[in-house]
């Protein structure tokens, strides 16, 4: 065989597998929280473009609320457009990504991040059902908030300590293979992000919230997106060592 036609190849193959990512964008995202006083009054952001930033919190913000419930706990949720008949076989990587940002409550009240040292953690959970199914209109029984919160979110796939502002990344490789193995098992391939763990459940201080960009809100953000490699890429890998096979025959 041709050296130089084996190196050009494999190279050309290295060049376009080792960058080309897909980026799988966010088709919900949306927070519940016991804060608001609207109507419905537990579900902010699912199709309301006047939330300009998606809130997560520790178990207890502000001492609010207690354990079985924890009624105050924010959770974010993001539901992604995502086709498992584009992809052949697990991918090697699937890195969530969104941009935080400062948090406010309201008016002139703002909440400043954690200090360098004492990073605020957030953790991306797969979902155990649909949360675009929440009823934002009742505070607990079947079908709220508090109690989809409490019992449909399951293992954590990553957990990552927030300083600053900025896009911040969590590896869910494992949970978008169970989504390409097992299809519309998966419910509306979805991930809720919370502030459960390595966080002081009960913190009183201004660390108890962290804030997310809502996509209608932000449209110029680093909105919640996953990247995983480019499924066409693969292609030319194959290409490449169909290529090698025949010329070795």
């Amino acid at each position: 065989m041709n050296v130089r036609i084996f190196s050009a190849i494999f190279a050309i193959g290295g060049i376009v597998c080792a960058p080309a990512l897909a980026d799988i964008p966010v088709e919900k995202d949306f927070m519940t929280t016991a804060w608001s006083f609207s109507s419905p009054s537990h579900v902010l952001g699912l199709d309301d473009p006047g939330r300009t930033q998606l809130g997560v919190s520790t178990s207890a913000p502000f001492e609010f609320g207690s354990a079985p419930d924890y009624p105050f706990e924010e959770t974010t949720y993001f539901t992604f457009d995502f086709n498992p008949s584009n992809y052949s076989g697990p991918v090697a990587s699937a890195i969530l990504s969104v941009e935080t940002v400062t948090r406010s409550l309201g008016p002139g009240i703002t909440i400043p991040y954690p200090s360098p040292t004492q990073a605020f953690n957030i953790s991306a959970h797969r979902v155990l059902s649909d949360p675009t199914a929440i009823d934002g209109s009742a505070d607990t029984g079947p079908g709220s908030y508090v109690e989809f919160k409490n019992t449909q979110l399951g293992a954590v796939e990553d957990t990552v300590g927030v300083n600053g502002p900025g896009v911040v990344s969590w590896d869910i490789t494992a949970l978008v293979n169970e989504w390409i193995a097992n299809g519309d098992a998966n419910f509306d391939y979805s991930v809720a992000m919370t502030g459960r763990v390595g966080n002081p459940a009960d913190t009183a201080d201004l660390g108890a919230f962290h804030a997310f960009v809502n996509r209608e809100a932000n449209p110029n953000g680093y909105y919640a997106r996953i990247s995983v490699p480019e499924p066409a890429t693969m292609s030319v890998m194959a290409f490449g060592a169909l290529v090698l096979l025949r010329r070795r025959r």
